[in-house]
């Protein structure tokens, strides 16, 4: 095996699908093989929605199980990325308390104004460097108490927990804790200036550990496959759009970039956090990025809106259909305000945007 360059598998988990990829050598050029795909949306369940938890890990093992089959020479390690916020609450012995909720879920309206009771939205942005929003995993993590949850049940996001089950330590990744809004702006340590009014437990927060850490060797019986004998388990941005961005080959600070998926992402690579009032009214936040940086940008409501409508107005038809179909209306003369907070929740989008039509007077 002496010079031969490792294997590797990346997990990629997104809100409406997920990917499964192997990277192998040839020449000493890199292959990446979309090994397997599934697609990924919350379920209702008991007047909320959830993640398929079970499904997500089933369809995961099957893909695994078809890298270890595909690669020709032992696989190195495996990582996972995935979307932000969500996370999986845990019993002592480290299993689900239950389904995770989607970040959608409508019970953040009643946290929200919780939250606000006890810490302005401009403060939680000075400590945190995060823009208030209700999906954060902090209105989340209130929205638990609220429906009696103990504070103390420990918690993990979802990319962490994938790697937890697979044999990993429970960990939260910096670029991926950074979304919970309970990271502090200045240091990559849980700020108590938030958890504690709050009402929240630091004690159950995983620890906050590098990117590109590794935090185990795969476990179980994936690792008795000759391709898994000593796959490493590691920790790499575990936020997509941070992993997106380190990915980008440049170098300077002369580009910005867009990232555009069920949300759309504009923004810059700095070292630092900008928490000034200017930035907090324009809407901007700060997330951690590879090698400590920081990831300033806005959040656009993205392609959730088309995907919404889609499964609204003409479920079966594809997003192309759909935008051929508008093309032959008239222009509109007036801007849809895709930040309201009514075009975040789940369902029934076209009634959503219309009914914001109708209190502007559009309609």
């Amino acid at each position: 095996m002496s010079g031969e360059l490792p294997s590797a598998v990346a997990i990629d988990l997104g809100a409406e699908s997920c990917r499964i990829s192997l990277l192998t050598w040839e020449n000493r050029k890199p292959i990446i093989s979309l090994v397997h795909r599934f697609s990924n949306a919350p379920i209702a369940q008991n007047n909320s929605l959830h993640w398929p938890l079970d499904h997500i890990c089933s369809e995961l093992e099957t893909a695994l199980r078809q890298c270890a089959s595909t690669a020709t020479r032992p696989i190195a390690s495996i990582g996972v990325d995935g979307w932000a916020v969500d996370y999986v609450r845990l019993k002592e012995d480290g299993t689900p308390l239950a389904l995770p909720h989607c970040y959608r879920d409508p019970r953040t309206e009643a946290a929200e104004a919780e939250v606000e009771k006890r810490i302005s939205r401009e403060e939680l942005f000075t400590l945190s460097g995060v823009q208030p929003l209700r999906i954060n995993t902090l209105y989340q993590l209130v929205a638990d108490n609220l429906a009696g949850i103990p504070s103390h049940a420990p918690w993990i996001n979802l990319p962490e927990y994938i790697l937890m089950r697979l044999g990993g330590k429970r960990i939260a990744e910096f670029t991926n804790a950074t979304h919970t809004g309970l990271v502090d702006a200045k240091t990559p340590s849980w700020n108590k200036e938030i958890l504690t009014p709050c009402g929240l437990d630091a004690a159950a927060a995983p620890v906050i550990e590098h990117t590109s850490a590794k935090i185990g060797r795969l476990s179980g019986p994936l690792s008795e496959a000759s391709a898994f004998k000593n796959t490493a388990l590691i920790a790499p941005c575990c936020h997509d759009t941070a992993s997106a961005v380190a990915g980008i080959p440049l170098h300077g600070d002369d580009w910005a970039y867009i990232s555009s998926g069920t949300w759309s992402l504009v923004g810059m690579l700095l070292d630092h956090s900008i928490c000034t009032p200017q930035a907090f009214h324009a809407g901007f936040t700060n997330f951690g990025a590879a090698g400590n940086g920081v990831c300033f940008h806005k959040n656009v409501n993205g392609m959730w809106l088309l995907r919404q409508c889609l499964d609204h107005l003409s479920p079966g038809h594809s997003i192309l259909e759909l935008i051929a179909a508008a093309e032959r209306l008239p222009a509109p003369r007036h801007l849809l305000d895709v930040d309201d907070p009514d075009l975040l929740l789940h369902g029934e989008m076209a009634s959503r945007i219309n009914a914001q039509r109708i209190r502007k007077g559009l309609s």
